[in-house]
């Protein structure tokens, strides 16, 4: 063990004595070439030897052609190895803007090569020899370009200073045009290194040090393959950018740039920012995503009322029977409260489905709330909810559809955090905040987990996301933020790791509220009062036996259609004596809006009871042109059969 300890700090005192050495060199060279830098010929001349004699290399040549005017300056310890012109060099380098190491070149086992740079052109070479072949590690290789980054620097400094105030404040016709390109452009050569940056990508791209020109594409930008660079064709990709708290999404395009000038083949490479457009995309996808839920929630719903129709009233009916009956009376009861418990949760399905199609209007908070919150809970049976809603939180204007997503998307997350048992809060309130403005606060709050400070600056980023199972998009929290800032509202975060999260939603109350009319309840008859003449239009058997059933101790005479067309046909026959017809909607074949187009356009003033288990406001509104008298929505109960049937054909 005292051995290893020993070897290992010798290696360690090695290492950092060459590391030493290296330095006290380079600083060497760099201050023997500053001495030099008022004078453009001694920096040619005198530089090969200050090079040599302070590396590992047994020769440096410079060459240099800046507008047909040739310099060259060179020092070897075998001066045979001087025979390198400025074209030879430039044809085994050709397309790299960047310094590169060839083998068994021109003589020299090893050569380092680095092309002396004018804006954008190549104006010479400087050239570092060993006649035996050497390993350069990184670390040395970056020493080089920088020494040698100061040297090319230094040639610059002996252009003429005016022409160098002139070159600065005017920019070239190229410069010019791709600076007013709305997307970031860069210029790479066949090793993928940045040659070229306009203001956009320069903008994008640039870090704090400064650095882009001279860097490899691949460490600016993680993910492009050595294709976008190698390959002479047009190519496209898409690649995921984060710098810092900037999030984008590039797509790029790669296309071949040729010089004429034998500079080899270069590669332009166009930045599009589309992040905002995946945005949109992924909310789209999620709307009609949340709309074929609603579509389908709604469907299932439609045919569960239809099957409670029959459950619910026929045990309504029962129950008429049964008053000597305590126990049979109990259980008729029990089957009762059951389907009005079911027919419930159809009703908060459909209010779900409605939502998903309804594109604007007036929101009641709280009662979005209680059909979101009544589904968790029967999803959700681990989790107790404790709901506190303000009675004094009247309507806002806004979309139903997008707010029931925010405050889904918030309970599902709470739900989420909650590890076995927990409990999730609700809680509404009227409240006056910001400038005295009035205010629907929502507060949605669990015992979860929580969150800590680092991943609370980035929570409402698009794409992030915490879970680990490969199909969360992270634009949940995104979209939360986006939907209530665009109703003019924002959201409060208040999180601490361990101690679970609460969430405030500020949504602006309106300033002018319309108070509604008070609604004349009409007095009914405890019965009819003379024979009347019915049409039950319903596909469901079950249906129009129960509402038989219930008017079977009422004066009335019942015609039965099972489809549309079947009561076109009936109407059209008995027309004249029909005092009322109830409606299904949803029906094979003809449906019952057409059904209610027809019957009116043979008499105008027969009344109609339309009933239905699935139907939304806007398709209410549709039917009032064809005067619906009143609607009775299923499940029903025998109550409910009669009462409507007298309130409609009591009115005058």
């Amino acid at each position: 063990m005292a051995m290893e300890r020993d070897n290992l700090q010798s290696e360690s005192i090695n290492f950092q004595w060459n590391f030493y050495e290296r330095a006290i060199n380079n600083y060497s060279i760099i201050m023997r070439m500053l001495h030099y830098v008022e004078e453009e010929d001694s920096l040619i001349n005198n530089i090969p030897r200050i090079l040599v004699e302070g590396s590992t290399f047994d020769m440096c040549k410079i060459v240099r052609n800046d507008n047909g005017k040739v310099q060259e300056g060179f020092f070897s310890i075998e001066e045979s190895l001087g025979n390198i012109d400025f074209d030879s060099i430039r044809s085994v380098s050709a397309g790299v803007f960047t310094p590169s190491v060839l083998r068994d070149t021109f003589g020299y086992g090893t050569l380092y090569v680095y092309p002396l740079k004018k804006d954008m052109d190549i104006v010479g070479f400087l050239l570092l020899g060993r006649r035996l072949p050497i390993e350069l590690d990184g670390r040395t290789l970056r020493e080089l370009e920088i020494v040698c980054d100061i040297y090319n620097k230094s040639l610059i400094l002996h252009v003429n200073l005016n022409t160098h105030k002139k070159a600065v404040h005017k920019k070239t016709i190229f410069e010019s045009l791709t600076d007013e390109f709305p997307d970031a452009l860069l210029m790479i050569d066949r090793n993928g290194a940045i040659i070229f940056a306009n203001k956009r990508a320069k903008n994008e791209f640039e870090s704090r040090k400064g650095f882009l020109v001279g860097e490899k594409i691949d460490n600016i930008v993680s993910g492009i393959g050595n294709d976008f660079y190698r390959k002479e064709t047009v190519l496209h990709g898409e690649v995921k950018y984060k710098s810092g708290d900037k999030f984008k999404i590039f797509r790029i395009e790669s296309f071949p740039i040729k010089e004429a000038s034998e500079k080899g083949v270069w590669k332009g490479l166009l930045f599009k920012d589309v992040v905002e457009k995946k945005i949109k995309e992924e909310e789209h996808v999620l709307k009609e995503k949340m709309e074929s839920i609603g579509m389908l929630a709604g469907g299932i719903a439609h045919d569960f009322n239809n099957l409670l129709t029959g459950v619910l009233g026929y045990a309504s009916l029962i129950k008429n029977f049964l008053s000597n009956e305590e126990k049979l009376y109990r259980y008729a009861e029990a089957i009762e409260s059951s389907a009005q418990r079911a027919a419930k949760l159809a009703q908060h399905l459909l209010n779900f489905s409605r939502r998903q199609r309804r594109v604007s209007g007036i929101v009641d908070i709280n009662m979005l709330l209680e059909d979101i919150l009544f589904l968790i809970k029967e999803s959700f049976r681990d989790i107790e909810i404790e709901r506190s809603l303000d009675a004094r939180l009247y309507p806002i204007k806004g979309d139903e559809a997008e707010l029931q997503n925010v405050f889904l998307n918030l309970c599902t997350n709470a739900k989420d955090a909650m590890t076995g048992k927990g409990i999730l809060k609700v809680r509404t309130e009227r409240k006056r905040y910001v400038g005295h403005r009035e205010f629907a606060l929502i507060e949605i709050e669990d015992t979860g987990q929580g969150i800590d400070e680092k991943i609370k600056e980035k929570i409402f980023e698009p794409y992030f996301t915490t879970k680990e199972n490969g199909t969360n998009l992270g634009m949940g929290l995104y979209l939360v933020d986006k939907v209530i800032r665009e109703h003019g509202g924002f959201v409060e975060l208040d999180s601490e790791k361990g101690k679970g999260t609460k969430f405030s939603i500020y949504l602006p109350l309106p300033t002018k509220i319309d108070e509604p009319e008070p609604i004349k309840e009409e007095t009914t008859n405890g019965g009819l009062t003379k024979k009347q003449k019915i049409l039950v239009v319903d596909d469901e058997n079950v249906v129009r036996e129960l509402i038989k059933g219930v008017l079977a101790d009422e004066p009335t005479e019942i015609l039965e259609a099972s489809d549309g067309a079947k009561a076109i046909e009936i109407f059209q026959q008995h027309h004249a004596s029909i005092d009322l017809v109830i409606l299904d909607m949803i029906m094979p074949g003809i449906k019952g809006d057409e059904v209610l187009k027809e019957i009116r356009s043979i008499r105008k003033d027969i009344r109609v009871i339309i009933s239905s288990g699935f139907m939304s406001e806007e398709q209410r509104d549709r039917l009032k042109k064809y005067k619906v008298d009143a609607f009775l929505d299923k499940p029903f109960r025998d109550k409910d059969v009669i009462q409507t049937i007298i309130e409609v054909l009591s009115k005058k």
